[in-house]
């Protein structure tokens, strides 16, 4: 009788411990997913801040040079154009009465399209731009940042409050905006960890 007791103990604690396997190993995976992300997010944080640092002093990514400097700040994430990474370098200001006047298409003292909102002044990317792109908008047209609709620092329509909901600029001020994304297909478990994206933001 004794031994028939210690067998249905057993069997119960095996239906138990995989009972609670159901909920342990989402649960591991999950802290170990979350973890590795917030490891990344945080080497992205200081990238993006000291691509923004060099952005700041006058270091036009544009040239070989600097964007190669870029990839080797960021090594790791694979800013390359078939890779894993995008990193968006921005300048936004505020589009004034003056910068109206400067183009010459109207005259002076006639308010253009853009006055008196951000609006991107240059943007440019290193990396994959099918990784991702700038939450405050994508300018079409360079150079044309006082009429453009699409220089306009307002972001999607999910982002409604654009630029402006981040900061205020002020007459004069211009905001230097470092972006940076990291696919990450390899950190997912599709309809439990989110969208397999990193986003990390630095502005000056």
């Amino acid at each position: 009788m004794a031994k028939r007791n210690t067998n249905k103990s057993r069997g119960v604690a095996v239906v138990e411990f995989t009972l609670s396997l159901l909920l342990l190993v989402p649960l591991l995976l999950g802290v170990f997913i979350f973890g590795f992300r917030l490891i990344r997010a945080l080497q992205m944080d200081q990238i993006a801040r000291d691509l923004g640092h060099m952005y700041v002093r006058g270091v036009n990514f544009r040239n070989a040079g600097p964007r190669q400097n870029a990839q080797t700040l960021a090594s790791g994430f694979n800013l390359t154009p078939s890779g894993t990474s995008l990193v968006v370098l921005s300048q936004v200001r505020l589009v004034t009465q003056a910068d109206c006047d400067a183009t010459g298409t109207a005259p002076a003292g006639t308010p253009c399209t853009n006055l008196n909102q951000p609006a991107f002044v240059e943007q440019m990317t290193i990396g994959n731009t099918s990784a991702g792109s700038s939450y405050f908008g994508t300018p079409t047209v360079r150079g044309d940042f006082t009429t453009s609709p699409s220089a306009l620092a307002n972001g999607p329509t999910s982002v409604a409050s654009g630029f402006g909901g981040v900061l205020t600029l002020k007459t004069g001020e211009i905001a230097y905006v470092v972006e940076m994304f990291n696919q990450t297909p390899e950190l997912n478990i599709p309809g439990f960890s989110g969208r397999p994206l990193i986003y990390a933001r630095s502005i000056y």
